[in-house]
């Protein structure tokens, strides 16, 4: 099965990684397309593509007869990323600068704590090198600065989530000598701060992000440049779910979904599945993806299909049960389910105090209604988590906070797909995980946003430690850690 990540766009992240991080630094030439296909178990026509993607960037000259050489750590100016420029919408660039508040800074904070010893020679050298009399190479390096500390969660779609905001790509306008200065000081005071196991104060934070502030302050008056790269700062805020379902194992995903369905009871034996047309339409694929979805099924036994019958389910949950899928084939969804969890644990407290003062009164009851309907009807117990996260996104209150923390319920989804991961039955975990959800809804109710969030933390926390150790007892765990090696996004 592929990998769950377009194989190109893979190869591509991953050598751009390794050249701005320095491991292969300006000059090198790079080995030959067969090593390369060696090197990243994937074809010859996935490398040339990855390389010229690499090449139109600005980090990779190409000659005929020649192997690649790198000649930039940095994306030249007039590589694909500024191919357009147009005037950025404010209100548009103030919505990415709040996501990005509210999701960045827990994310960079624990990639700083996860940094010991040698670890930190990388961002001190960084560091070392930003010289506030040289803004171009001052604020590229403070990107990857930040950067390094994204990968040090080694968590490829955390990665990916901040990277769609953009901010790699951006450098604050016409900040002055001073301006830099003063920015290098209140990194210095972060790292010591850290580094003596303290905890930064939000002020601390805010100044971090205060030159994209001020950026986003200035968006009526000003030009910004309209990214066209896979990370735009200012690409429509409403694409960012189509992007992250791009890069998805289509069929695979709907056919485990179709399987989760059936598990829990939503199928059973005799019912007919919706028509191909109406796949098409739930899960936004084509007609050649939902015939390869309901083939994987039909070879395992689970559905029949025939001429003015349709797509019947064939298999009961003891059947299901039974069914032998080698880890390796579901690694991918697996993991994205487990780096799913903890964005989302790592995430939750700063978006759910937040969609807390978004919410009125009668939808959180409405809330509480419907988490004791699922607890009471067969099955849908294990649809309250997912209740709980839908209100969270709902309330988010920006557009590309929406958009990822839709995608996080989305991927929440697939734990009831994954072949006896989660069990059908109220067992005293299921029984936890409602109690933890009604507590959630009732803080809520009370008008408790703080308590609310620790609520909503230790919800999503909790399943993610049962989710690890069912990893683990049913083999799947190491298989998902072979998707990808997450030192690999830093070091």
């Amino acid at each position: 099965m592929k990998n769950d990540v377009i194989q190109y766009e893979r190869t591509y992240h991953r050598l751009k990684n390794k050249i701005e991080c320095g491991i292969l630094p300006v000059g090198t030439r790079l080995p030959g397309r067969s090593v390369l296909c060696k090197e990243y178990n994937t074809s010859e026509r996935t490398i040339r593509r990855a390389l010229e993607l690499l090449a139109q960037d600005g980090y990779l000259e190409i000659t005929a007869r020649k192997r690649p050489t790198v000649i930039s750590a940095f994306a030249a100016p007039q590589g694909r990323a500024l191919l357009n420029a147009r005037k950025a919408d404010a209100t548009q660039v103030n919505d990415l600068i709040q996501t990005g508040r509210l999701l960045c800074y827990p994310i960079y904070l624990r990639g700083m704590r996860l940094c010991s010893g040698s670890d930190w020679e990388t961002p001190e050298a960084l560091f070392a090198h930003m010289d506030p009399e040289q803004p171009d190479e001052f604020w590229q390096l403070c990107n990857r600065l930040w950067r390094f500390f994204i990968a040090r969660n080694e968590n490829e779609l955390l990665l990916r989530t901040v990277d769609s905001l953009g901010f790699q790509e951006k450098e604050p306008p016409q900040s002055s000598p001073e301006d830099r200065i003063r920015y290098c000081s209140h990194i210095k005071n972060l790292f010591q701060t850290v580094k003596s196991g303290g905890e930064p104060q939000e002020t601390e934070l805010e100044q971090i992000f205060g030159p994209y502030k001020r950026a986003a302050g200035q968006g009526e008056d000003r030009q910004f440049l309209q990214m066209v790269s896979p990370c735009p700062l200012l690409a429509k805020t409403d694409t960012l779910e189509r992007r992250f379902s791009l890069v998805q194992e289509r069929y695979s995903t709907v056919c485990l979904d179709l399987l989760g369905l059936i598990a829990i009871g939503r199928y059973q034996p005799g019912d007919r599945l919706p028509t191909h047309d109406r796949l098409q339409e739930i899960y936004g694929v084509s007609r050649d993806t939902t015939v390869k979805a309901v083939r994987m099924l039909q070879d395992w036994g689970v559905v029949t299909t025939a001429p003015r019958r349709g797509i019947c389910v064939e298999m009961d949950l003891e059947g299901l049960k039974k069914i032998r899928i080698s880890p390796e084939s579901i690694a991918c969804h697996v993991r994205r389910y487990l780096d799913s969890l903890e964005l989302l644990s790592l995430t939750v407290e700063r978006v759910a105090s937040h969609a807390a003062v978004q919410a009125r009164p009668e939808e959180v009851e409405q809330l509480r209604k419907d988490i004791n309907r699922q607890w009471e009807q067969p099955y849908e117990h294990q649809l309250i988590p997912r209740t709980l996260l839908d209100f969270i996104a709902e309330h988010a209150g920006y557009h590309a906070l929406q958009s990822i923390y839709r995608m996080l319920a989305w991927n929440l989804s697939i734990g009831r797909s994954i072949p006896k991961l989660i069990s059908p039955d109220k067992n005293p975990q299921n029984i936890l995980i409602y109690r933890q959800c009604m507590n959630a809804a009732d803080l809520l109710k009370s008008g408790d946003a703080e308590r609310f969030a620790m609520a909503a933390v230790n919800v999503f926390e909790q399943i993610r430690r049962l989710i690890m150790e069912e990893c683990r007892r049913l083999g799947y765990w190491d298989a998902a850690m072979l998707v990808y090696d997450g030192k690999s996004l830093w070091r």
